[in-house]
């Protein structure tokens, strides 16, 4: 990670003998901005123009059941603009159609280019295989203000022994975004 600018990390969470299609995730930044607890932003992710947003994904497995690792083989942010402005006498406004500047739309498919790595055991989890894979990329966070319905999709092969075929499942989270000061309406 290239800590020399403003930075912003997403982590995705997942295990691979989980029933739901949701994936855990968490913010982190440079400040400790990125997911607010009070004030206007609660509950949502608070961007800064300029920021670059790193991601992992960290996948866990029972050794019992054979876990032997995921591969991610699709991957896509997906923003819907909000409004920034309506009213009397107003023109309707709203945000660009992302906050980050590698898009151009509504969606942005992440180049599949990751890092494997085999995290050691943990006396906390014991029988859980851990592996993280970090995006060799980031996201560059805009100059534009705005709101976004913020949403993250990835398709993973997940492998079990050598006599298992491969599983594919989906999972995903959407969160609400936005970039810079606060957006009047």
């Amino acid at each position: 990670m290239n800590y020399e600018k403003p930075w912003m990390k997403l982590s995705v969470h997942f295990d691979a003998d989980q029933i739901t299609n949701q994936l855990d995730y968490s913010f982190t930044s440079c400040d400790g901005s990125a997911d607010p607890r009070h004030g206007p932003y609660m509950g949502g992710v608070r961007f800064k123009q300029g920021q670059h947003v790193y991601l992992d994904v960290n996948c866990c497995g029972s050794k019992e059941s054979d876990f032997s690792g995921f591969q991610i083989i699709d991957c896509c942010i997906v923003s819907v603009p909000q409004l920034t402005q309506i009213g009397p006498d107003l023109p309707t406004r709203y945000s660009m159609p992302s906050p980050f500047l590698q898009s151009v739309g509504a969606t942005y498919q992440l180049p599949l280019d990751f890092e494997s790595h085999l995290l050691p055991d943990d006396p906390e989890l014991p029988g859980l295989r851990r592996i993280r894979q970090e995006w060799k990329h980031n996201l560059d966070v805009g100059q534009s203000k705005g709101r976004w319905e913020l949403a993250f999709f990835m398709t993973v092969r997940i492998t079990r022994g050598e006599q298992d075929l491969p599983e594919l499942r989906v999972f995903s989270f959407d969160p609400e975004a936005s970039v810079g000061g606060k957006v009047e309406m």
